[in-house]
């Protein structure tokens, strides 16, 4: 069933607890698990909901959040009293908990067959279809986290660990799809709170990436370097980064290349308040999606991606959602070469060039 955007209450129902009055979810393609808190009606004696409880969130009977109850703070003034409550993913034990492996090392596997190895609990490991490199070795870290191990290794690779409405792990490298319709000043972006920043910071013209291979002797091997420009950056600014992990010519241009568009990415953002939970088509507004934004105030005029999401609705039944947005570089896409202010419309960077040092 689709929602159009002209009826933006949601009827949302926390799986195990009462009535919700209030409620707001958090979703991050930067942040391996989403999360959510509201406050509930309470009648009778005693609290109908603890820590640890299993739940999901709906919103007009779709899923939002598959996961666990966190927090339960009840209290009262006089007459009047209250629940509040917060919910985290499932894939927080992949977050909090060491990983409990047999021999603490696995052989020739790629990151995905690594994680679902480790995933001992059976939270579950997803991807958009990406294929990964095979690595020789993975070595866990005493203590470490399933979470810390996987981010640890695709680090720097072009890699975004998120998870899912399931409660599920995913890993992806791509945008996962572009939002109908457009957002777009006095049409759907709310007039109170609207924000962009363009920003220099953290921007280089010259990224260099340098690392060193275990097998070889000459300089290629023992200190490899990749190099990669953005040309959007007038003046010389150089940033050398170690590579972690071994120095093979493909990663270190893989790290080179997605470092920099981050960086580039990054320099612009904007949040941007809209009304109702949907785009036009009715789907949940997703972090790692592209969305077009028109907002001539602002100076953004061209596609944009969504890093994380708010989800809000109020005793009110007042539903909107805050969009925090960037140029899609800055989650490793694309350059989106928009018709807006300089700064967003800056030339992409290159493709990494390996040199020996």
């Amino acid at each position: 069933m689709r929602y159009p955007m002209d009826r933006p209450f949601e009827a949302v129902v926390v799986e195990g607890l009462p009535k919700v009055l209030t409620i707001d979810i958090t979703i991050s393609a930067e942040e391996a698990a989403r999360s959510a808190s509201g406050t509930f009606a309470i009648i009778g004696p005693g609290v109908p909901v603890f820590p640890g409880l299993p739940t999901r969130i709906t919103a007009n009977g779709d899923l939002l959040l598959t996961g666990y109850v966190r927090d339960v703070t009840p209290g009262y003034s006089g007459s009047a009293r209250s629940l509040d409550c917060s919910f985290v993913s499932r894939t927080i034990d992949l977050i909090e908990t060491s990983a409990d492996h047999a021999s603490g090392e696995i052989l020739n596997k790629d990151i995905v067959a690594i994680a679902r190895e480790l995933d001992s609990t059976g939270i579950g490991i997803e991807t958009d279809g990406s294929s990964f490199p095979v690595e020789p070795r993975h070595k866990l870290m005493e203590g470490e986290p399933v979470y810390s191990s996987i981010e640890r290794r695709v680090r720097g690779r072009g890699v975004l660990i998120h998870d899912t409405e399931k409660g599920r792990l995913k890993l992806s490298t791509k945008p996962g799809g572009v939002h109908a319709g457009t957002l777009k000043r006095g049409v759907n972006i709310l007039t109170d709170g609207a924000s962009a920043s363009f920003t220099e910071q953290g921007r280089y013209s010259d990224i260099m990436v340098r690392g060193q291979q275990t097998e070889g002797t000459q300089k290629q091997h023992l200190r490899p370097e990749t190099k990669v420009k953005d040309s959007g950056v007038a003046r010389k600014r150089v940033l050398i980064l170690p590579h972690e992990g071994q120095a093979s010519i493909d990663r270190m241009r893989k790290r080179a290349t997605w470092q920099a568009r981050r960086m580039a990415g990054n320099s612009v953002t904007a949040s941007l308040p809209v009304s109702g939970w949907r785009d036009e088509k009715g789907r949940f507004w997703q972090p790692n999606w592209l969305v077009d934004v028109d907002d001539d105030w602002l100076g953004i005029k061209g596609m944009m991606i969504i890093k994380s999401v708010t989800l809000s609705q109020d005793a009110d039944d007042k539903t909107k959602a805050v969009l925090s947005l960037a140029d899609p570089r800055a989650l490793g896409g694309e350059n989106p070469r928009g018709r807006t202010a300089g700064g967003y419309a800056a030339p992409g960077v290159t493709e990494a060039e390996y040199e020996d040092e």
